[in-house]
Parts: structure tokens; sequence; C-alpha cells
């Protein structure tokens, strides 16, 4: 599972280093997509598979498969590490999560958010009525 929060930043080759924890429960395979949200998420093989398998069961003609297809297979490239442990952000998903220089990276289950700092700002950060909704949710 994973799970954290973690500041970084993207430096001026479009590469982020993701922290040592994030890496080990990530592996070697995994994918980087738009987020349904203005951040990258970068899925592990095994949950890119089954997020792939789901789509592939909707009905193919449906505007929802089309349109769903496009925005995460068209927008999907192969994760790779350099030797210096960092990923490499394509434009394409740089642009989409307004990716500048200070980040946020989180782990949230069954893969890893980066977050513009501003974007963070504007869109993660709960007020007391959210947190009791999301509790209340989570009957807890």
């Amino acid at each position: 599972v994973l799970t954290g929060g973690f500041e970084g930043v993207i430096d001026a080759k479009s590469r982020v280093v993701l922290p040592s924890k994030l890496r080990s429960a990530l592996g070697d395979d995994f994918h980087l997509m738009m987020g349904f949200g203005p951040y990258v998420a970068i899925y592990p093989q095994e949950n890119y598979e089954e997020m792939l398998s789901q789509l592939m069961s909707m009905k193919k003609s449906s505007d929802e498969y089309l349109t769903l297809g496009r925005y995460l297979l068209g927008n999907a490239f192969d994760g790779d590490y350099d030797s210096a442990g960092r990923v490499l952000i394509p434009p394409v998903l740089k642009k989409h999560g307004n990716l500048e220089k200070e980040v946020r990276i989180m782990g949230v289950g069954d893969h890893i958010e980066i977050w513009s700092k501003e974007n963070y700002e504007k869109n993660c950060i709960l007020n007391e009525e959210s947190l009791n909704d999301a509790r209340q949710l989570m009957n807890y």
C-alpha cells in the first residue's frame, strides 16, 4: 500500500525524485498518467492492469469508454527511474498537473499522486466540515 506525503521538486529537466518509501512500494514497473484532477498519477503495474481491465470491461461503443480511453490511455506513459532514482514527467503530464518547481508527492493507497504545491493547497486541504463528512462515509 502506498502511503505518506512528501515535499519534492521538479528539476529543470522535468524529473522528480520519489521518496525511497514510495519507490520501494511502487516497484520497477509503473505507469504515469493524468489523474482525475490537476495532478499526475503513478500506478504500479498490477494496479494499472486492474484499471485497464475495468476500462476494457466497459461497452466499447459507449461515450464513457471512448472518453475514458482517450483520457487515460492516450496520456499514459511507461515509467522508469534514472540512475539517481528520478522519474521523468512527460510534458503533457507536467502541463496537466501545472508542475513547475515545488510539488507534493502523496501515496494514496493504490497509486501515487504528484500535485503542484498550489493545486494541492487549493484542492486537498480539508476543512472541518469536509473531514466530518469523510469520517461519516467511513463509518468512523
